[in-house]
């Protein structure tokens, strides 16, 4: 009766005032004065503990108040979630405004947490949220992990509008499992414009996560796997013209990408020959480091989504094409993003228009499928697919199609889909795409067990998953190294495959130092896990990026201090470059990261270089060519055409005579030999594959010539 009279009162006044604060609010007060030189505020909800805790809704869960000394606040509410739920405002607690908030207005949060959860193995999880009711518009949505201490919360944040009363309200998410928090002290202070917004505290706690520690367990951990999975043995023979090896030759490995996906989304729009083209933004992708290092990936960050697609609001097809083009001709592979995104905005208008015929959903999702995977630029280009993306959380077609003929749940759609992709192309790689996972923090949350009971419904209704996608928009929440290793583990132990980070970022609450070292961190333990084999960023500078806040750059393009932490690692800590003699077999041994590299082997000042992939281990040779004074007189009448070439190779000697003639790979390895009386000689080069070959011609006197030969 209490809430519906106090409601009631709200309806009748743009605003409650109160005659006086209680003691916690006063103790409040002279805290935010004297520790930060503080005043003229007004209260936003009432100045009164057990007013604020009676008009509270609760919901999901069971609360309950309890009075509480050697605090500043009295009162604590208990908030005891039972189960996990399928979301995690699934259980939830909020309060509502009772004064007006005006557009510009200066607003501080304050709040006491702890976690109450004593036989809880995780850390205690909330998403603290500053909100407009009905349209859900976010002024604050923060995920907090309270420990068991009691611990003060400042959040402040600039009013996106104006908020009359009972239109703005702060509250928590609790159902990311079976947990019991507390909290206590709630307040909401209006400063007005008076105060600069940088003036109002922030205080998160959240400098600390487990594992952030030098000596860490898990590190030496990591780093184990990392050396066993992510590296293979090189052996190298360096050999002279006639394939006898040479000692105490030089050779140089270098290496020129990792095998490992490392990538960024991109707007395709910034790439040469389109509307928005950036050659800064370009060449970034491609140097990194100063040193001519980028990324070996990158994923579509809106140019390929349905809706885009066909609208071109994130450039024209022909332009996507040509970006796609780009990458792939600077040996930069490309991810697909996204085949299906179920959600009405997600989707052209007239899924929404036709959502009452499953007939006209399907047949329009295939005719999309047929459209975009079989343009040209694409298919031949982009070999792996967010098949499907976000099912977990918009389920708009699922609901459009559950209870329909052959969609009992409505998520029958996301197998038929897969089946109907590879189709179409059959050689792409599949990804089920979804956030909430690993920012879950845990393998019992309710995000990350609906993502897995959706991928075992695909799997069981007979369609293929190569690979499951994990966001990892993380926020301000630093899921502890262990917990992660745990849900890389559980998805591949649930279900093999691959696993890939596809949108990694972070608030910008986070201090700069903070996100640089979470960074690390993060990536060494994906790096580590078997089963990953990709990291993507969701953008990489702030002018391009959906939160304004890329990992890498600032709007001026200077370097974050991620950018330092993050080129460390790949091009630095996680790469082989070695500079090695050969022993007395000729041959040089090396255990290198995976990845593409060449290699250069000089003898006496004649320099040889080849290229090769060391993706497993690998046992190979270096052949050099003989020198113009070591050829023999009738070598500069051997004519040797097309070169390059791609179909028939033709070679004219200048006599007649017992010619041997072979043909070898890089590697040194025999492709194709004879001997043959005739000066005229052609060789079907068809199914040769792509790159350098040697062609090696002798006489009966042991002279002998080669000759590099290009196959395209």
């Amino acid at each position: 009766m209490k809430t519906k009279i106090f409601t009631l009162l709200l309806c009748m006044t743009l605003t409650y005032t109160y005659a006086q604060n209680d003691a916690y609010h006063n103790t409040l007060l002279a805290q935010l004065q004297n520790d930060y030189a503080l005043t003229g505020s007004e209260w936003v909800l009432p100045p009164d503990e057990a007013t604020n805790a009676a008009n509270a809704i609760a919901y999901g869960h069971t609360a309950t108040q309890d009075s509480i000394t050697g605090q500043d606040f009295s009162l604590a509410v208990n908030l005891d979630i039972a189960e996990t739920g399928t979301n995690p405002w699934d259980a939830g607690y909020f309060n509502e405004n009772v004064d007006t908030v005006q557009a510009g207005d200066r607003v501080l949060v304050v709040v006491w947490l702890r976690t109450a959860s004593a036989a809880l193995a995780a850390p205690g999880r909330v998403d603290m949220y500053v909100e407009r009711p009905v349209t859900y518009d976010k002024e604050i949505f923060i995920t907090i992990n309270p420990t068991p201490q009691w611990q003060q919360y400042f959040i402040p944040f600039e009013a996106s509008g104006e908020f009359a009363p009972a239109q703005l309200r702060v509250g928590f998410h609790l159902a990311f499992q079976q947990q019991v928090i507390e909290f206590g002290g709630l307040a909401l202070l209006n400063y007005g414009t008076s105060v600069a917004f940088e003036d109002l505290p922030q205080e998160l706690h959240n400098d600390y996560y487990p594992g952030i520690e030098p000596d860490a367990p898990w590190r030496t951990a990591a780093a184990d796997r990392i050396e066993q999975h992510r590296k293979a043995d090189l052996k190298l023979i360096v050999q002279d013209a006639t394939g006898n090896p040479i000692p105490n030759a030089d050779v140089e490995v270098n290496m020129l990408r990792h095998l490992y996906a490392f990538g960024t989304a991109v707007d395709t729009r910034k790439l040469a020959g389109n509307s928005g083209f950036d050659p800064i933004y370009q060449s970034k992708l491609l140097d990194l480091d100063g040193a001519g290092h980028g990324f070996n990936w990158i994923v579509t960050e809106n140019s390929l989504k349905w809706r885009a697609w066909e609208q071109g609001w994130a450039g024209t097809q022909e332009e996507t094409v040509n970006a796609v083009n780009w990458l792939s001709d600077h040996k930069i592979k490309v991810r697909g993003h996204v085949l299906l995104w179920p959600g009405w905005n997600y989707m052209p208008d007239d899924m929404q228009t036709s959502m009452d015929n499953p007939t006209y959903l399907t047949d329009r999702i295939n005719q999309h499928l047929d459209d975009i995977l079989n343009t040209s630029g694409i298919r031949e280009n982009i070999r792996e697919w967010d098949i499907i993306n976000e099912p977990t959380h918009v389920r708009d077609l699922e609901n459009a199609l559950k209870g329909t003929a052959g969609y009992t749940t409505g998520r029958e759609i996301y197998a038929e889909v897969f089946k109907t992709a590879l189709e179409e192309d059959p050689g792409i790689t599949t990804y089920l795409n979804d956030y909430g996972i690993l920012s879950n923090g845990s393998v019992t949350g309710g995000d990350y067990t609906f993502y897995k009971s959706i991928a075992q419904e695909i799997i069981d209704a007979g369609a293929t998953i190569d690979g499951f996608g994990m966001q990892a928009h993380l926020g301000s929440a630093l899921t502890p190294p262990d917990s992660l290793y745990a849900i890389l583990e559980d998805c591949y132990q649930t279900f093999g495959g691959k696993i890939k980070i596809t949108e990694y970022d972070q608030s910008d609450i986070l201090e700069d130092d903070l996100a640089a070292q979470y960074t690390g961190d993060f990536l060494t333990m994906v790096f580590s896990h078997p089963a990953t084999d990709g990291f993507f960023m969701w953008g990489f500078w702030d002018d391009a990026h959906w939160l304004g806040n890329a990992p890498l750059y600032n709007t001026d393009w200077t370097p974050k201090a991620t950018h330092a932490t993050f080129t460390d690692l790949l091009f630095n800590q996680w790469w082989t470059n070695e500079n090695l003699t050969t022993d007395a077999n000729g041959s040089v041994t090396l255990r290198g990261f995976k990845g593409d590299y060449e290699v250069k082997a000089t003898v006496n000042g004649q320099e040889v270089t080849a290229n090769f992939e060391l993706y497993d281990d690998v046992n190979t040779s270096i052949r050099l060519l003989p020198t113009a004074t070591e050829l023999p007189a009738w070598a500069v009448d051997v004519k040797v055409f097309p070169n390059p070439t791609s179909d028939i190779l033709t070679v004219e000697l200048p006599y007649q005579n017992e010619w041997t003639m072979t043909i070898s790979d890089e590697t040194g390895r025999l492709i194709h030999s004879h001997v043959s009386n005739n000066n005229i000689q052609f060789f079907d080069i068809n199914a040769y594959p792509t790159g350098v070959y040697y062609l090696n011609i002798s006489n009966e006197k042991g002279e002998e010539m080669s000759k590099k030969v290009a196959v395209y």
